[in-house]
């Protein structure tokens, strides 16, 4: 299984890092239309594309490639149907007893680290940011209605932009310099792992502490705020030697108002359900009792992060969990993929 992860890693980083098309943002095409047409293509916010648009080529243009300008561009027309994708992923939950709960969740967090190690790789080594274009440079236009057209950056007025859906450049298609990234920009879907220490209690009330990891998958609708699901696994042996295993499964709600250069500081809070998994426990007379509990698990914390570059961040968590009747704390640190 593990050999199998690291060939499809592998092929999903190769055919991501290959791709050399790129998007200009719908906001982005709306600012050009309103810049002087000679001066468009100076500053041009682009993302490298993670799979290729599937949009015709178009003649290129050089550096002495005259300006000329045509207003008043009519768009819509069906010319070509971009075609649609779609996917999707799903996730089980994890039972069982204590060192069962262990193996599981060494087996999840295993697959975990394969796909954020793909997931790093790629969007950390696309570019995201600002880009110098000749005002001529085709864009490929596709509209909400699914039709395309090709037209200058030097041509798109408020109509076209308004009128368009995405928007692809190709750096073969004209002279093409890289500027500078964007700062980081946690707007849309999100992924993250963290893996650290944290204290669990024992179903005969001690509190010990042993790693932890939480794995994060969600979407931030603004900078800001980010609206995730979370899965927490933790686990120690308790004072009579067996194996203790803690889950929570949460939903969570991220704020990170803070920032400070490349330093970024906010909250997170959550509520769920925490399961605790412990095998046998002997009592003072001799009695032997599972430590098996289900309990409502509410969680919260800060959050810090420090950019690495526009999708990547390093995250530290510091956080604090009520189940089971009690407190639990935990400190982890990670990487967060935008």
């Amino acid at each position: 299984m593990r050999g199998l992860a690291v060939v499809v890693a592998g092929s999903l980083i190769a055919s991501g890092c290959s791709v050399n098309s790129y998007k200009i943002p719908t906001s982005e095409l709306s600012r050009l239309a309103q810049v002087p047409p000679e001066a468009r293509g100076q500053h041009v916010r682009v993302i490298q594309e993670v799979a290729a648009s599937d949009v015709p080529a178009a003649p290129p243009v050089s550096g002495e490639t005259q300006i000329v300008f045509v207003p008043q561009i009519e768009v819509g027309g069906s010319v070509h149907r971009a075609p649609a994708h779609g996917g999707g992923l799903g996730l089980g939950k994890i039972n069982g007893a204590g060192g069962d709960g262990k193996g599981a969740a060494i087996a999840f967090l295993v697959l975990a680290a394969t796909a954020m190690v793909t997931a790093a790789v790629i969007e950390g080594s696309r570019f995201d940011g600002y880009a110098q274009l000749h005002p001529m440079h085709p864009v490929h236009l596709i509209g909400k209605d699914g039709t395309y057209t090709v037209m200058p950056l030097a041509w798109i007025d408020a109509n076209a932009a308004a009128w368009a859906d995405t928007a692809v450049v190709r750096p073969s298609e004209g002279p093409w310099r890289e500027l500078d990234r964007a700062p980081l920009s946690r707007q849309g879907f999100t992924y993250g792992m963290y893996g650290g220490t944290g204290s669990m209690q024992s179903a005969v009330g001690d509190l010990g502490m042993g790693p932890a990891w939480t794995v994060q998958l969600g979407y931030f609708p603004t900078q800001e705020i980010g609206i995730l699901g979370s899965v927490f696994f933790g686990w120690r042996d308790n004072r009579f030697g067996a194996r203790l295993f803690e889950s929570r499964y949460t939903g969570e709600l991220q704020v990170l108002p803070v920032q400070l250069g490349i330093l970024h500081a906010g909250v997170f809070g959550g509520a769920g359900e925490a399961y605790r998994f412990e095998d046998a426990i002997r009592l003072t007379g001799g009695q032997v009792v599972p430590g098996n509990e289900a309990s409502l698990a509410l969680t919260g914390g800060a959050m810090f992060q420090l950019d690495i570059n526009t999708r990547l961040a390093l995250t530290g968590r510091l956080g604090i969990a009520y189940a089971h009747g009690e407190q639990m704390h935990d400190a982890l640190i990670g990487l967060s993929v935008y």
